[in-house]
């Protein structure tokens, strides 16, 4: 799958079929509580469509639930750099599994204790321009270091 061509190099109905191709690809990946084993050619499909999406959309919301909290923040920061610009934050100490979630249009955390079994990284974008309507949507879990 490719998804090199933008919205500008598109006609509405391609833009719609590469919208649907990759919304179907990812949805395939997104049906369970653990990432998927990916193999460095999946890595690569799912990066170049969430990076797609992401150039479509407007910001982006993720949600990360990983066993320590330096591995949720490291996964964070990774995908913030691919998906919008580089961050630092000063996230308190916490023991255990964590849930961290990061608005990237507010540069907006949250974190508390995850006693849940799901594991990876959640994408979540958000677009409101009504043409665009089908960018809106959630992907995941994916592993936190696919960034």
């Amino acid at each position: 799958m490719s998804a090199d061509l933008s919205i500008e190099d598109m006609t509405l109905e391609a833009f719609a079929d590469q919208l649907k191709a990759i919304r179907q690809h990812l949805i395939s990946l997104s049906s369970t509580h653990i990432p998927v084993d990916l193999s460095a050619e999946q890595q690569i499909s799912v990066r170049s469509a969430l990076l797609w999406l992401n150039e479509h959309s407007e910001y982006q919301t993720l949600g990360i639930c990983a066993d320590h909290l330096a591995d949720a923040e490291a996964a964070l920061k990774r995908y913030v750099a691919a998906l919008s610009e580089p961050i630092e934050m000063d996230i308190p100490p916490q023991t255990g599994a964590v849930f961290l979630k990061f608005n990237t249009l507010k540069n907006a955390w949250y974190v508390d204790g995850y006693t849940g079994k799901s594991r990876g990284v959640l994408v979540s974008y958000h677009t409101s321009e009504p043409e665009l309507n089908d960018v809106n949507g959630t992907y995941g879990p994916f592993p936190l270091d696919l960034f």
